[in-house]
């Protein structure tokens, strides 16, 4: 019998550190990275990793110094976003490596990027203290918010499109941790503001649209703080915190499609300490839930396929994806894989031709 620690299997396709990394929304062995080494990579491996990836199937050159931030798409397939410390915004097609939009930036470096559902804009937080909504396509600032936090630590955006909102983690001048959240019809002031505590670490805010809660989790926390959006005077209802003693180096939740329904589990959080990565599940204690589907806290769900091509919202397309039901005796086989394939660059074809 084998003992000690398994040796993992790695993806090692930089020259530079990772600063960066999402898996593709719509193929599972696909891993997308930022780095320092000025680039990003895309790089598809086995479903089982027998050995070390150490070469990547697309590569995308075109900043000039340390990538730093990277987004895909939610709904648009095979689009990227990217940001570097060179501060420009790229829009990247992943197939072929090619950016085909810089959108408008000021001499500030952005502290963080999310999408619209539906790809429509891309917002970003900045070190100059501004929140701004891009229109990806046609390079154009569609809107500002400029001291969206007065504090001058990072920030971190996010959009919950089912109200029209959009918000950000963030500081006060007195260092505090605080949220904000404006309305997208409204944004002279905000909606909703307060301060959450006096921890130093940054809130990684993170939205669950099918429920309307919303997640926040530091790096250095032990907690997991979990609320509720709601469409009214309160904006923001407190519910509670997962409290550990052991700090987390990081952490993501894992998409609703591979819930557990029969244990009532409406989320999990992967929890990425110094020795191991722990899941956190998130569970409505309800006795009859490993027999009865509990619809109120299922409702169809992100099918994973992607509600455009990449030409379709090149072409100014938007969309959000496709639905599936939670409901094991109702879900059926799933959607048809989406297959990736990639593209020689447009300067190759020019020079073959």
């Amino acid at each position: 019998m084998k003992t000690g620690r398994p040796k993992y299997k790695v993806v090692n396709v930089h020259k530079g550190k990772a600063l960066d990394f999402q898996f593709h929304p719509f193929v599972n062995n696909i891993l997308g990275i930022a780095s320092e080494d000025a680039t990003l990579s895309l790089t598809q491996f086995p479903m089982e990793m027998e050995s070390d990836v150490n070469t990547p199937t697309v590569v995308m050159p075109g900043h000039t110094k340390k990538v730093h931030l990277m987004k895909f798409s939610p709904s648009a397939n095979n689009i990227m976003i990217s940001a570097s410390w060179d501060k420009t915004i790229k829009l990247w097609d992943v197939t072929s490596g090619s950016s085909s939009v810089e959108l408008q930036t000021v001499d500030s470096v952005a502290f963080s990027m999310d999408w619209m559902r539906d790809s429509s804009l891309v917002g970003a937080t900045f070190k100059d203290q501004a929140l701004r909504l891009y229109d990806p396509r046609t390079n154009e600032i569609a809107s500002v918010i400029e001291g969206c936090m007065e504090g001058k630590k990072t920030s971190k955006i996010f959009f919950f499109e089912k109200f029209g909102w959009v918000g950000a983690t963030g500081f006060n001048k007195s260092a505090k941790r605080q949220v904000k959240i404006w309305d997208m019809k409204n944004m002279e002031k905000p909606i909703y503001s307060n301060v959450v505590d006096q921890q130093s670490s940054v809130l990684l805010p993170y939205i669950d649209i099918d429920t309307n809660m919303f997640y926040m989790y530091g790096k250095g926390d032990g907690s997991v703080m979990f609320n509720e959006l709601v469409n009214d005077n309160r904006v923001l209802y407190q519910l509670g915190s997962f409290r550990d003693p052991e700090p987390q180096k990081g952490g993501a939740f894992m998409p609703k499609r591979g819930l557990d329904t029969t244990k009532c589990e409406v989320a999990r959080f992967f929890k990425l300490t110094k020795n191991s990565v722990i899941p956190v599940s998130f569970v409505v204690p309800r006795k009859t839930g490993s027999t009865i589907f509990q619809s109120d806290i299922y409702p169809d769900t992100d099918a994973g396929v992607p509600a455009l091509s990449a030409e379709e919202f090149m072409a100014g397309g938007k969309g959000v994806n496709p639905t599936k039901s939670m409901d094991p005796s109702s879900s059926g086989a799933g959607p048809a894989a989406v297959a990736f394939e990639a593209k020689k660059p447009y300067g190759e074809l020019v020079t073959e031709n």
